[in-house]
């Protein structure tokens, strides 16, 4: 009979880390491999400092201080570091695709029409200063930069630091031209900026716009307003992560950086339910074209709403947003599709077109080779792959 291996769970146990579980025991299910797995006793959180002695075979973890990289290449079995928090890993890694996710957080809050950003991240951790790398580079294409706002990270710090941060924070934030769009590294850093806004009285998402990074479904859906969040592929990321260890159990020599898996999608909340723009009819235009983003919509009817000609729309989605409304339109239906393919996985291509308002199946086929160089069929693979 095959021996059981025993995996030691080495990170803390946030929610979104349940879903990275899943993809572990999904990997291990597939292969047949028989794993067993040990995580802290009443905390159901363990550092890999922890593990030194222990007589295991493999280790997941998540490596966030010099401390605890030294200790990992240290001992004798392998580790697998889920962790960006570090620039370097001294043992092999998988982790997500960070810059990707500032650039979709850059892109949210340009189709909202904001002409002033802000970032609010960690100083000297590599997943901050990813995200903060994606976020700038997206708005550079637009010639904006943002307002950069980096405070201490809080790994094993005791003590009510993080209170003294809440007052500097809060007070940043007044000194930033508003409205203003702000992408903060984290959903837990996102509730504090939310905090902030309240303690010193602006409007969300009216003055502050915010948007965090893991879609934390009890931290997003459970503040006022709700916050809107990017959703990592946390499955995907445990799988890879489970098949890295596998390997390196095996023998296998691996490269210390694998692929980043990209996120899933952003999930819009309230924290960003407004449109930046201060003309009130290219604002109701902009409600209206979402509010029926799912139906056969054509620019003339938007116009009728709004009561302006074509010309002026045009000229107000050139000045205000930098591009044609059809192609703000045919942007947000993609994306649109996209979502549905993702969260729908037995939706019929031809339904997904439908809800996306283009007119057919190969409509939205055509769209997609366009854009994004694959079938509608290709992309849900990818993305449920």
């Amino acid at each position: 009979m095959e021996r059981v291996l025993e995996i030691a769970l080495a990170y803390p146990r946030f929610p979104h880390r349940e879903s990275f579980f899943e993809g572990v025991l999904k990997y291990a299910n597939d292969t047949n491999r028989n794993w067993s797995y040990i995580t802290g006793l009443e905390a159901l959180s363990m550092s890999v400092l922890d593990l030194v002695g222990w007589p295991g075979d493999g280790i997941l973890a998540a490596l966030c201080t010099e401390e605890e990289a030294a200790c990992a290449a240290a001992l004798p079995i392998p580790v697998v570091n889920i962790s960006c928090a570090l620039e370097q890993s001294p043992v092999p890694r998988c982790a997500a695709d960070f810059v990707a996710m500032g650039k979709i957080a850059a892109s949210h809050l340009l189709d909202k029409g904001f002409q002033s950003f802000a970032y609010y991240g960690l100083s000297d951790v590599g997943y901050s200063n990813q995200r903060r790398r994606g976020f700038e580079e997206r708005l550079a294409e637009t010639g904006v930069q943002p307002s950069v706002y980096l405070c201490k990270p809080t790994f094993r710090l005791g003590g009510s630091e993080w209170l003294q941060q809440n007052r500097q924070l809060a007070e940043w934030i007044l000194s930033l031209n508003r409205p203003v769009g702000l992408f903060a590294v984290s959903d837990y850093r996102a509730r504090q900026v939310l905090d902030a806004c309240r303690l010193v009285g602006l409007k969300v998402p009216e003055e502050v716009a915010i948007v965090g990074v893991d879609n934390e479904r009890i931290i997003c859906d459970h503040v006022h307003p709700t916050l809107t969040s990017i959703a990592r592929n946390n499955l995907l990321e445990g799988y890879r992560a489970a098949e890295l260890l596998d390997r390196m159990i095996q023998g296998e020599d691996v490269p210390l950086e694998t692929e980043p898996v990209s996120p899933l999608e952003i999930v819009e909340r309230d924290s960003t339910a407004t449109f930046a723009v201060s003309d009130p009819r290219l604002r109701d235009a902009l409600n209206y074209l979402h509010l029926h983003i799912e139906d056969p919509l054509s620019i003339d009817e938007v116009t009728r709403h709004a009561g302006v000609s074509r010309r002026w729309l045009e000229y107000a989605f050139r000045d205000a947003l930098g591009e044609t409304p059809y192609q703000y339109l045919r942007r947000q239906r993609l994306a649109h599709a996209r979502r549905l393919l993702s969260s729908e996985p037995s939706a019929k291509i031809y339904n997904v077109a439908q809800r996306s308002g283009f007119t057919s199946a190969k409509q939205l086929t055509i769209a997609f080779h366009q854009d994004f160089g694959m079938s509608p069929r290709d992309y849900r693979r990818a993305a449920q792959s």
